[in-house]
């Protein structure tokens, strides 16, 4: 059952983060960047608590995603860039083997959280402290909650046999933090770039809302007289990332860039805070709410671009693979991202 519930909560495109991770540039003053990326996503078994890799069994929660995220980036100053993030975006279609519902489809629809935030370059060639040898930026930012799935909706889906939202693909809780940039400029050509992400999430999240199980566990912690509405805790996620990259012109006013990023995730998984009127209703509901443990992901993501520089508006195209390696107590989740950016002067 507690796997049940977890199904409700979890993130299921955690891997995805294409866009999030980055090197220590900045945008050109008064210069634009619109990112389309669609991804496909696919997890057929996860990481256990000792770190062993097990395959999904037959409705044990396998899934695939389409995932449609765009980004829109601005550089009011040289040493500046506003950014606002919906990538991943939209999970446009899912399809997620369980039996938790009714239905014979069970789906993870959805859409992720919005980022706002800013890149402040303190170290480079444009930053605060000019440098040619090393990059230093940060970049404060939240995250913006948007609406999960309607799960008073998804209950009656199930009684009828249609298809069923199971579980949200994000936290739908507001984040705050903050990503650090660091770049070691080795020649023109090659770069290694160090990145980190931490967004803690100060707010504790509403059961009914968090997902199928969620909403059905309390509506009957309602009816004993539990207070649902505040008692999930998501804590934060943490990220560290490693990536040398190669970057070379190729002719034709085109320049191919390759990279090998190194990625590790960290949360230290839900904790529940419930109040129980007495030790009988305590006794129907506390066994499902035992604290998560911490959960590791280590991944590696290479890819390859080609930036089209003579092209009316400059555009460049991304092509990224994320292969899940190691990590504990979560999905091996693999992704393949087709990444557009295209610039334009504002």
């Amino acid at each position: 059952m507690k796997k049940l519930i977890a199904l409700g909560l979890v993130m299921l495109l955690c891997g995805v983060m294409f866009v999030g991770a980055d090197d220590a540039k900045v945008m050109p003053k008064r210069i634009g960047r619109i990112y389309l990326a669609p991804s496909f996503a696919f997890a057929n078994g996860e990481f256990n608590k000792d770190g062993e890799y097990e395959g999904y069994d037959s409705g044990e929660g396998a899934m695939k995603a389409l995932n449609l995220g765009v980004a829109l980036e601005y550089g009011p100053l040289d040493w500046l860039t506003a950014a606002l993030q919906w990538a991943p975006g939209w999970n446009m279609w899912s399809d997620v083997d369980t039996s938790i519902a009714l239905s014979d489809e069970v789906n993870a629809n959805g859409v992720m959280d919005l980022f706002v935030g800013a890149k402040i370059q303190i170290i480079g060639e444009k930053g605060l402290i000019q440098n040619t040898m090393f990059r230093f930026a940060v970049g404060p930012g939240i995250k913006i909650p948007l609406p999960g799935p309607d799960y008073e909706e998804q209950v009656k889906n199930s009684m009828n046999g249609d298809p069923v939202t199971a579980a949200n693909v994000d936290k739908h809780s507001l984040g705050v933090g903050a990503r650090v940039y660091f770049d070691y400029i080795i020649n023109e050509k090659f770069f290694i770039n160090l990145y980190s992400e931490f967004i803690g999430y100060p707010i504790k999240g509403d059961l009914k809302k968090s997902g199928y199980m969620g909403y059905y566990l309390a509506t009957q912690m309602d009816g004993a007289g539990v207070d649902s509405s505040k008692i999930v805790n998501y804590g934060y996620d943490l990220t560290f990332e490693l990536e040398p990259v190669f970057s070379t012109p190729i002719g034709g006013g085109i320049i191919f860039t390759g990279g090998l990023p190194f990625n590790y995730k960290i949360n230290p998984g839900i904790k529940y805070d419930v109040s129980y009127p007495n030790s009988v209703v305590e006794g129907m509901f506390a066994s499902y709410f035992v604290d998560e443990d911490p959960s590791h992901l280590f991944a590696i993501k290479p890819n390859v671009s080609f930036f089209f520089t003579s092209w009316k508006l400059p555009t460049e195209f991304r092509l990224q693979y994320g292969i899940p390696v190691a990590g504990k107590n979560d999905r091996a989740t693999h992704s393949i991202s087709l990444i557009g950016k295209l610039y334009l002067k504002i």
